[in-house]
C-alpha cells in the first residue's frame, strides 16, 4: 500500500494544503518557519491516528478520542490545544483536517474483497478529522459503491490500519531516538521468538526459581505493613509480563577504537545511526510494506561526506518505501522529477513548478548564464570550453538545442585543482554536473579526491583518454591538421615533426619540444598562447577536428550528456 496523496488543514501553523502527490521521494523546500516543518509533522500525525485503529471494534468515537492520549515517541498524537491553529483552539467546533489516498497491490485489492467484503479499484481516498472531543475517520469515496464503503467505515480503518507504519525522525536526533528504534525491532524478533516452545519453557523456568525469592519479599513486605494496616492479610508481588519483561530494555554499543554506548557518541554519529536503523528496516521488505519514512532535515550535524552517503542511502530507501523529507540542502532536491519537491512558502504548500522556483525557495543565487541551466559540463580552461562546445554542438543535435535553450552550460574550473569547490558550488545551485577533464596526473588526482570526499561520483566524471596513451590532454584529441596553419603562420615553428607525431607523451610535452627544436621559447604564456589559438581552430570547423581515433570518447560524452538531460 502507497500513500499517493496528502493534504492537510488547520494543523499548527497550516491553514491548508493543496492536495499533495507524494513520490518514492518527496521533498519539502522552503525557507525557515514557513511551515515545512508542520506539514511533515501533520503526515506523520495523521497516519499515527490511522494506526490506531489497528485495535479491537470501538464503541463511540470518543473512545478512540483517549485512544490518541497514547504517547509515541515521548509525544502525544494529537491535541486540540496544542495542534489547532492558536486562533481556533478556543473554537469547540475547531478541528484539523488530514486527507489520504492509498493505492493498493492487487493482491491488496483482493485482500480488502475478502476482509471487508468489497470491491474496490485500487485508490482508496479516506479523511481523518480531530478535534478536541473526537476523532473521525470516513471514505471519500465518489460515484457508484460510495454509500457501501461509508457504511463499512469501520473496517475499512482497521484495513489500513494494519497496513501502514509510519517512521519520523527529527532534525535533533539522539541516541534515545536511535535505541527506540533499536528497542522496537528488538521486541518485534523477539515477540515472534515468544511462540516458541523452547522459550515459552525457558520462560516457565525463570518463573519457578523467582517465586522463592518473590515469596520472600512479599512476606518481608507484609511483616513492615501490618504494623501500619492491622487489616492486612497478604502482599503479592506479581510479575505480570514475563515475556515483554525480557524485551523491554536494551543499550546499543558502538565500538570504532573504543567500546562506548551510542549515548555518548557526538550528534553526528547519532545522527547516522538513527538513519541507518531506518535503512535496516526498509531492506525487511513486505514486512512494512506501507512504511512511509519522515526525515525532518537530514542534512543536520553531518559533514560533506556524510550528506552525500545518507543521500545514496536514503534514495536506496525510497526504492522500497515512500521517503519524505524536509531540507534547506540542494543535494537532497529532486532535479529530475520537479513535481516531486513541494515548496512551502508562506505556511502554504504546492508542488514546484521549476528549478528556478527552488533555487528562490532555498536562496540559491545563480548567475545569468545559469538561470536555465539543468545541467553544467565543467572543463578545466577557457580554452577547452571554447573548443568542446562547438564539438559537443556538432556531433548532437539534442546538445545544440540544451546549449541554445539554456538548459546546459559549460564552466571552467580554471585548473583541476579547483574541481572539488566547483563541483560543489555548481551543485548548490541546484545544477546536474558533469566533469570533462585532461586525463593526466593532475586532473585524475582532483578527480579521485572529489570522490572520496564524496562531492562527485564517478558517473560525473569523463576523461580525454586517447588510445594508446599514458597521459593525454583535451589538444590530444584534435587532429593536427585542424590547428596545423596556426602554429606554423603565428608562431614560425616547424610543425608537425615527427616526434610529435608519435604520441609517446601527452600534448604540452610534444609541442614544448617541437617549440624547443624550432628555436622558439616556450613558458607558461607561450603555453597559454597557442592552447587559446588551437582552440579557436578547432571551432572554426568542429565537425572535422576531432582525430578519428578519439571519436569514441567524444560519443560517449555525448551519450552521458544527453541521458543526463533526459533526452
Amino acid at each position: 500500500m502507497r500513500l499517493v496523496s496528502f493534504a492537510l488543514s488547520n494543523f499548527r501553523s497550516i491553514t491548508r494544503t493543496e492536495r499533495l502527490s507524494l513520490d518514492s521521494f518527496t521533498v519539502l523546500v522552503g525557507p525557515n518557519n514557513e511551515g515545512k516543518s508542520n506539514i511533515l509533522l501533520g503526515l506523520v500525525s495523521g497516519m499515527k491516528l490511522l494506526s490506531l485503529h489497528d485495535m479491537p471494534p470501538m464503541r463511540t468515537a470518543a473512545i478512540l478520542a483517549r485512544r490518541v492520549q497514547i504517547r509515541a515517541n515521548g509525544m502525544d498524537v494529537y491535541k486540540a490545544g496544542r495542534d489547532l491553529p492558536l486562533n481556533l483552539q478556543e473554537k469547540p467546533a475547531a478541528k484539523t483536517t488530514f486527507d489520504f489516498e492509498f493505492e493498493l497491490t492487487d493482491q491488496e485489492v483482493a485482500d480488502f474483497k475478502l476482509e471487508v467484503k468489497s470491491n474496490l479499484n485500487g485508490r482508496l481516498p479516506v479523511r481523518l478529522t480531530a478535534s478536541a472531543e473526537t476523532i473521525q475517520f470516513e471514505v471519500r469515496k465518489q460515484g457508484r459503491g460510495a454509500a457501501t464503503l461509508s457504511a463499512k467505515a469501520a473496517q475499512i480503518a482497521r484495513f489500513i490500519a494494519t497496513r501502514i507504519d509510519v517512521r519520523d525522525i527529527p532534525s535533533v536526533r539522539t541516541a534515545s531516538d536511535s535505541v527506540a528504534l533499536v528497542r522496537n525491532m528488538v521486541e518485534r524478533e523477539i515477540a515472534d521468538l515468544e511462540r516458541s516452545k523452547e522459550y515459552r519453557d525457558a520462560v516457565e523456568k525463570i518463573a519457578e526459581l523467582q517465586a522463592p525469592v518473590l515469596a520472600s519479599l512479599e512476606e518481608a513486605l507484609k511483616s513492615s505493613l501490618v504494623k501500619f494496616i492491622p487489616d492486612l492479610s497478604s502482599v503479592e508481588v506479581i510479575v505480570s509480563d514475563r515475556y515483554s519483561a525480557l524485551r523491554k530494555n536494551c543499550q546499543v554499543v558502538i565500538d570504532d577504537g573504543t567500546p562506548t554506548e551510542l549515548r555518548y557518541k557526538g550528534d553526528g554519529i547519532q545522527s547516522l545511526a538513527a538513519m541507518s536503523l531506518i535503512h535496516h528496516l526498509a531492506q525487511q521488505g513486505s514486512r512494512n510494506s506501507g512504511m512511509v519514512l519522515a526525515v525532518e532535515e537530514p542534512e543536520a550535524h553531518l559533514h560533506p561526506k556524510a550528506i552525500h552517503l545518507l543521500r545514496d542511502t536514503l534514495l536506496d530507501i525510497s526504492e522500497r518505501q515512500q521517503v519524505v523529507i524536509t531540507t534547506h540542502s540542494p543535494l537532497f532536491v529532486n532535479r529530475s522529477d520537479v513535481e516531486s519537491n513541494v515548496v512551502v512558502n508562506n505556511n502554504k504548500a504546492r508542488p514546484a513548478r521549476t528549478v528556478s522556483e527552488i533555487r528562490d525557495v532555498l536562496g540559491v543565487r545563480v548567475s545569468d548564464n545559469l538561470s536555465a541551466a539543468r545541467m553544467v559540463l565543467l572543463v578545466e580552461g577557457s580554452e577547452d570550453k571554447r573548443a568542446i562546445v562547438p564539438i559537443l554542438r556538432s556531433a548532437s543535435k539534442i546538445l545544440d538545442a540544451a546549449f541554445d535553450s539554456g538548459a546546459l552550460a559549460a564552466e571552467c574550473l580554471r585548473g583541476a585543482g579547483n574541481l572539488g569547490y566547483q563541483a560543489t558550488l555548481f551543485k548548490s545551485q541546484l545544477c546536474l554536473v558533469h566533469v570533462f577533464m585532461d586525463n593526466d596526473k593532475a586532473a585524475t588526482d582532483a578527480a579521485e579526491k572529489s570522490i572520496s570526499v564524496g562531492g562527485l561520483e564517478y558517473s560525473e566524471i569523463s576523461h580525454a583518454i586517447f588510445p594508446g596513451m599514458k597521459e593525454s590532454e583535451i589538444e590530444d584529441m584534435y587532429r593536427v591538421a585542424a590547428y596545423q596553419q596556426v602554429i606554423v603562420q603565428n608562431y614560425a615553428v616547424t610543425f608537425p615533426t615527427a616526434q610529435f607525431n608519435k604520441k609517446r607523451s601527452k600534448w604540452s610535452e610534444r609541442m614544448k619540444r617541437a617549440f624547443l627544436a624550432s628555436g622558439q621559447q616556450w613558458n607558461d604564456s607561450v603555453e597559454a598562447s597557442v592552447k587559446s589559438d588551437v582552440a579557436a581552430a578547432v571551432a572554426r570547423d568542429p565537425r572535422n577536428a576531432v582525430d578519428p581515433a578519439a571519436g569514441t570518447v567524444i560519443k560517449n560524452l555525448c551519450s552521458v550528456l544527453e541521458r543526463k538531460l533526459g533526452a
